[in-house]
């Protein structure tokens, strides 16, 4: 694009060839011996604004991910270096350590099988300041977990020593989240996790609870082991997935865990590494005071003894550790699974807290029921805004985002149950209809036929809005969403959005947990017409004019009586920036009340002819309509059937109607192939 615009910018002059001293033109040696440039460092908050807090490659039809959440970062960075420069392809099996201070060290519970991966390994846990700082740190948190998680694992009948797992994947942190969305100190994604009894819900994810995990741990390995009847294979099944290595298998014929380390697209790099690093992590445990890792010199933390109070109504965790006089780090870690800092809202919960703090606990109970007493709940509908619910209840979209642990509104999704303040101010919930405040909304549209069994309502777009939601909220496909609304269906919805819907006369939006706008609720205007345009720029206190232009007038001269700027010009009617402005030229403008004078009415808008503002009527989107009952036609289910054959007609005149049939209809603003998919194309 760069070269293209200094082409452009730059006459083209042919001439005979000059005569060129070659002594002072650069080589290719020249070019080539440059120094590299500087590496371009962007603000990582500066892209996630502009991305909207979301994440690098997220999905259209995801509407938020939880940021990764990793203390040890700087520490795991230094790992993986010392792993990309020390550790080779070659991990052949050698019969003794090749040092003799490792031939003295006493073996754990898991197979040692010496190789080049074990002994860099060992080197940089013992010998390599990083490393050994890192260890230090793991096994000093190991001290509150390791004989837990022992116990555990050896109830089920798993190598003990597999508790290094825990201190690769997550340093005994058990609040650790990664950029690719595993959690927990044994560090589950959700599918695997959920095959093991890890349910995920707003208020609670059982990856992270120290006993549910280690259980689950323990299965997923002791099933991995009878799977593939080594430990190797069952810690790089655990790394990589058991279909990766199963494939690996199959292709390179071998069950030699070892051999396929070894082979060129065996096994990844990092599941490769990832089993001497655990026994590499077991023999040091192992040999804490011969390594150097004493008790005086890593300090560990003590293990917790606790017990698990009951509480029957939402409580926060900084409220359970005031009232115990506990540390409140203390009090989240270990009620890590209450991923909002508190328990969730309409049921009783357990909660740990020191054996030492019971006592303090049950005297505050008093305080407890003042606080219950004091709070309510409140079940978010699809497209309700938190602004509305924080209104609907008398506090703070602040508040509310402190009371509930919103990180980002897109986490509150239908159903979602929220603890809110009650009193005289708190009203009922559930209410079907979004219009909270007197200004009703600017629902700009396409024109739309509505049949007299059907109706049309308006959905409010949040940050929480999906692809997926929309069409389980109104039982239609996401193909005719997309053409209802003229969208471009792979591109992201954007919050503040009206969309409109066609839904049977019976849709009831309270059943269906979904926050709508009525048509009476909503200024009904058709996309980009003169109505449109002039009902917006009154929000903005402006209103639509036009300047006749005058003998000597320029873009900028106009735009100075107007208050704005030759590109506002430009841009509102579609001129180039050097536009020659012809005497008697109409020039649209959009001014305030005191740029008013001087001004005449303004022509229609581009593109769109004068009609009434109701007038969005039967016969303008007929092709569109044939378009959607065809591609509907099959396989859509009986549920998107009844939406085709029920909704609601426009207040739209017959009058009305009459005189839009037969004029020329208004071309959509996207293709057709972009606003109707293909039906190959899978809907979410």
């Amino acid at each position: 694009m760069v070269a293209a615009a200094l082409m452009l910018a730059s006459p083209v002059v042919f001439a005979a060839p000059a005569r060129v001293d070659r002594s002072t033109l650069p080589t290719v040696a020249d070019h080539r011996s440059a120094p590299a440039p500087a590496p371009i460092e962007a603000s990582q908050e500066g892209r996630r604004r502009v991305r909207g807090d979301r994440a690098e490659r997220a999905s259209v039809h995801a509407a938020w991910t939880p940021p990764a959440y990793d203390p040890d970062q700087a520490d795991r960075a230094a790992l993986a270096e010392f792993e990309a420069r020390a550790l080779g392809a070659t991990q052949t099996i050698i019969d003794v350590a090749p040092e003799p201070w490792m031939n003295k060290l006493a073996a754990p519970g898991l197979p040692v099988r010496w190789n080049d991966g074990l002994v860099e390994y060992l080197r940089y846990f013992t010998k390599d300041p990083r490393g050994t700082a890192m260890m230090r740190a793991w096994l000093r948190r190991a001290g509150r977990y390791e004989a837990v998680i022992r116990r555990i694992l050896k109830e089920h009948d798993v190598p003990e020593d597999l508790v290094w797992v825990v201190m690769a994947e997550s340093g005994f942190n058990p609040r650790v989240r990664s950029a690719a969305g595993a959690a927990g100190p044994w560090q589950f994604m959700e599918g695997t996790g959920g095959v093991y009894g890890l349910s995920k819900s707003y208020w609670v994810d059982w990856r992270y609870d120290i006993d549910r995990s280690t259980i689950a741990a323990a299965t997923y390995l002791q099933d991995l082991r009878v799977r593939f009847g080594s430990w190797e294979l069952a810690l790089a099944a655990y790394n990589a997935g058991y279909g990766l290595v199963m494939t690996s298998i199959e292709r390179h014929n071998t069950n030699n865990f070892w051999a396929l380390a070894e082979i060129e697209s065996g096994l990844p790099h990092a599941t490769v590494n990832y089993v001497p690093k655990i026994v590499a992590a077991a023999i040091v445990a192992k040999n804490r005071d011969a390594l150097g890792f004493t008790t005086a010199e890593v300090a560990p933390l003590a293990p917790v003894e606790w017990i698990e109070v009951e509480v029957t109504h939402s409580t926060p965790l900084a409220e359970v550790a005031r009232l115990a006089e506990i540390d409140p780090d203390l009090i989240a870690e270990l009620n890590a699974h209450f991923v909002r800092g508190r328990t969730p809202p309409g049921k009783a919960a357990r909660v740990r807290i020191p054996r030492s703090a019971s006592e303090r606990f049950a005297g505050a109970r008093g305080e407890l029921q003042s606080m219950w007493a004091s709070q309510t709940t409140h079940v978010a509908l699809e497209g309700e805004p938190l602004t509305e619910i924080a209104r609907a209840h008398g506090t703070t979209e602040k508040e509310l985002r402190k009371r509930n642990g919103i990180r980002d509104t897109a986490e509150v999704t239908a159903g979602v149950v929220l603890v809110v303040p009650s009193g005289p101010a708190a009203v009922a919930s559930g209410a079907p209809t979004a219009a909270g405040s007197s200004e009703r909304p600017l629902a700009a549209v396409i024109g739309l036929e509505v049949k007299a069994e059907q109706r049309l309502v308006f959905f409010e777009v949040t940050r929480a809005t999906t692809t997926a939601s929309l069409v389980r909220a109104f039982g239609a496909t996401w193909d005719r969403i997309v053409a209802w609304n003229d969208l471009d269906p792979h591109a992201r919805l954007q919050p503040g959005q009206l969309l409109q819907l066609l839904v049977p006369r019976s849709f009831d939006a309270a059943k269906r947990g979904v926050s709508v706008y009525e048509l009476a609720q909503v200024r009904h205007v058709l996309r980009g017409s003169r109505e449109h345009l002039e009902a917006s720029l009154a929000l903005r206190g402006k209103q639509r004019r036009a300047i006749k232009a005058k003998r000597g007038d320029t873009l900028e001269s106009i735009g100075r009586r107007a208050d704005l700027t030759t590109g506002d010009l430009a841009r509102i009617n579609d001129y180039p920036r050097d536009h020659p402005i012809a005497v008697g030229e109409l020039v649209i403008v959009y001014v305030d009340e005191r740029h008013r004078k001087g001004t005449v009415d303004a022509p229609a808008p581009r593109g769109h002819r004068e009609r009434d503002a109701t007038e969005l009527a039967a016969g303008e989107v007929a092709d569109r309509d044939a378009t959607i009952e065809h591609g509907a036609s099959e396989g859509d289910g009986d549920e998107q059937t009844a939406v085709r054959a029920e909704p609601e007609p426009l207040a739209a005149t017959k009058a009305a109607t009459e005189r839009t049939r037969g004029r020329a209809r208004r071309k959509p603003s996207t293709p057709s192939s972009s606003r109707v998919p293909s039906r190959r194309r899978e809907s979410p």
